[in-house]
């Protein structure tokens, strides 16, 4: 039987995972002070022709410095870090502004290659601006490579402990593969990667710098405010990952379906043909627990026709890491719910085989920081108890924390998780339905900022900066020295199928 293509697959797999879903602290090379006095700069720059999403091209310069793989071992070999400068524009510059990437595994060089390119552009006008590739990733990879287990069977609906044993597999043979290419896995983690941030200043010879990032790069530029406050002259960060904020709280995705599921019955334009989005999830997965099904779907990508199994965790799992990212996903889950309603699960077949479909391959550097990061024993217990009563269970958090201890990697500790008070300029960027970083976890994380103002956007998701043009005026804004004020936006073209 033929299936013809669902005809929001294709521009689907070229974007839903280009990005852009965890003792004593560690403390790289003894230091917990940042200098006080300027460095003279070591860099040593190239010319780099920069090509941005439509092929426009920007004469950039790029550069290398080393640093030890792990600072905690004085025979640590020594790998390179990379970085991109776009030089400003501006008569008189202000401190360089460096982006930092989601993920954690996330480059980016790569993120300045796609959809945010204009802004990197326009940032320009107040100071050179740095796309730093961060250790394992985008142009400072050095050999650190993805590395890949046995394919789920796609056509087996999914089970929890089968899963796990999976993947805890996968991960035991990874990092078994690691080792032998001569990696330390314990050098990447947060500490170390702030650490190197403030070797870049040293390479840029720059007294401060600023940083903007997003998601795993705000939990980054926290860490930099709490061990290099000194250092840091402003922050612009969304999609607010705290220290302790690497696992999820399950209850905080269900109010957020809850939300939304209020929000269509309270239109009018939806409430008829979708009066109880919640309880209608709710009963699917229960159903497909129950009675899990095989799917015959179309994949473009491969031009194949594909038996994929579901389960209610096939759904939770596309829930958390699909249809809560982003707006252009949300948008779509009334009509897809509807259709399961209905006993038609072709085109949620399709997102679930690609879900699936990665679910075997392991990011080593985003699986070393999120698991050296780790979690609070309050905030475990609050998960544990959480979880039973979430429509997406654990799966906002999978496979975190259950493979930690198969990581050979040191927990970063409270110490580290210990959320931060801070007077450092701080612009906040934040998605009222973002279901990776919940907007509640992230208006919690800036009450503690003194000195910060906040952009709302209503309905924006994870990946919220291009979400409206007046977040791009903000920033520059912001980067200048200006009081940006707290500000509510909205998304005015939000339309549910």
């Amino acid at each position: 039987m033929h299936i013809n293509p669902p005809r929001f697959y294709m521009a689907f797999l070229l974007s839903i995972f280009a990005l852009n879903s965890h003792a004593e602290a560690i403390n790289p090379g003894g230091q917990t002070n940042p200098p006080t006095q300027l460095a003279e700069s070591n860099q040593v720059l190239s010319p780099y022709l920069f090509e941005g999403p439509s092929q426009q091209q920007v004469e950039a310069e790029i550069g290398w410095f080393q640093v030890p793989e792990n600072r905690q071992h004085a025979s640590s070999r020594l790998i390179e870090l990379s970085y991109v400068k776009f030089p400003s524009t501006a008569k008189q510059p202000g401190p360089p502004i460096v982006y930092l990437a989601g993920g954690p595994g996330g480059s980016a060089t790569g993120t300045a290659r796609g959809p945010r390119f204009s802004l990197f552009m326009k940032l320009r006008s107040v100071a050179d601006v740095i796309v730093f590739d961060q250790r394992g990733t985008g142009l400072s990879r050095n050999g650190l490579e993805r590395c890949s287990g046995e394919p789920l069977a796609m056509e087996t609906p999914l089970e929890w402990q089968a899963l796990l044993k999976k993947t805890i597999a996968d991960v035991q043979h990874c990092v078994a593969q690691w080792q032998a290419q001569g990696i330390d896995l314990a050098g990447y983690n947060t500490r170390e990667n702030a650490a190197d941030l403030d070797q870049l200043r040293r390479e840029l010879g720059a007294s401060k710098i600023s940083l903007w990032g997003i998601s795993y790069g705000s939990h980054l530029a926290f860490a930099m405010a709490k061990y290099y406050p000194e250092i840091i002259h402003r922050m612009a960060l969304a999609s607010l990952e705290g220290l302790d904020h690497t696992i999820k709280q399950p209850a905080r995705v269900d109010a957020l379906l809850r939300e939304i599921s209020t929000a269509l019955n309270a239109d009018v334009t939806y409430s008829q043909r979708y009066p109880q989005l919640y309880q209608d999830i709710n009963a699917i997965i229960q159903r497909l627990n129950t009675q899990p099904q095989k799917i015959p779907t179309f994949i473009p990508q491969t031009q194949q026709n594909l038996t994929v199994g579901l389960s209610g965790l096939d759904i939770q799992f596309a829930l958390s890491h699909v249809f809560l990212r982003d707006p252009q996903y949300t948008q779509k889950l009334p009509r897809l719910v509807a259709q399961m309603k209905q006993g038609d699960f072709a085109e949620m077949a399709a997102y679930v085989s690609f879900v699936k479909s990665r679910m075997h391959q392991h990011n080593p550097m985003g699986l070393a920081m999120d698991a050296a990061s780790g979690i609070s024993a309050t905030r475990w217990q609050q998960v544990l108890k959480q979880a039973p009563h979430s429509v997406v269970g654990r799966t906002s958090n999978f496979p975190f924390p259950d493979i930690n201890q198969y990581l050979p990697v040191v927990d970063l500790g409270d110490e580290f998780r210990r959320e931060l008070d801070s007077d450092i300029p701080t612009l906040l960027v934040a998605g009222t339905w973002d279901g990776r970083t919940l907007y509640a976890s992230q208006r919690e994380l800036a009450a503690r900022f003194r000195n910060a103002h906040m952009i709302s956007v209503e309905k924006a998701g994870h990946n919220v900066y291009m979400t409206h043009p007046e977040i791009g005026n903000a920033l520059v804004r912001f980067f200048q020295g200006e009081k940006v004020g707290n500000q509510q936006l909205r998304l005015d073209d939000y339309r549910f199928e």
